[in-house]
């Protein structure tokens, strides 16, 4: 099984962390600029920066002095609440063991450890902020960031990392 966002929900990501990594300049980003700096193709920005302000994330002001911008510091704006901004609720329509929905009458052995892992996931996604990943996205942009033995770039010998 893998996990990952939709194409929609790594645009929505990226644009949120540009967001994120603008709000100390309190000037409102243009769609073009976020297009750029994200390598989100101008014709999604737009649809994306949506999500974002639909979801109470960002704001957005049209003219000459306009752009969009958070609605709030990253520290205060969660992983969870970005990645649901593009995705949507993350929650489990069907049975664990795809016998269609779950009820209660006909409940699967699954039930209960399948909600408490999406439960957990949730909550990891939860605790971690916009801000934090901003911060992670700044580092790997000037390579100061250790890169972890687990991730895909050690896994194609980009990096040489020796974990400490």
């Amino acid at each position: 099984m893998n996990v990952t966002l939709s194409k929609r929900g790594d645009y929505v990501m990226r644009a949120a962390i540009c967001l994120a990594r603008a709000y100390e300049n309190s000037e409102p980003v243009k769609i073009r600029q976020v297009s750029s700096l994200t390598d989100i193709p101008v014709t999604y920005t737009a649809q994306v920066l949506s999500d974002l302000v639909r979801s109470g994330l960002a704001v957005s002001r049209a003219g000459r002095s306009g752009g969009y911008w958070l609605a709030r510091s990253p520290d205060q704006i969660s992983v969870l609440d970005v990645i649901e901004a593009g995705e949507g609720e993350i929650h489990s329509d069907m049975c664990a063991m795809g016998n269609g929905p779950c009820r209660w009458e006909q409940v699967c052995p699954m039930h209960e450890s399948w909600r408490g892992a999406l439960a957990a996931f949730r909550t990891g996604l939860k605790g971690s902020s916009l801000a934090q990943v901003a911060e992670r996205d700044r580092q790997l942009e000037q390579g100061i960031y250790k890169v972890p033995a687990d991730s895909h770039r050690a896994a194609h010998h980009l990096v040489d990392y020796v974990a400490e």
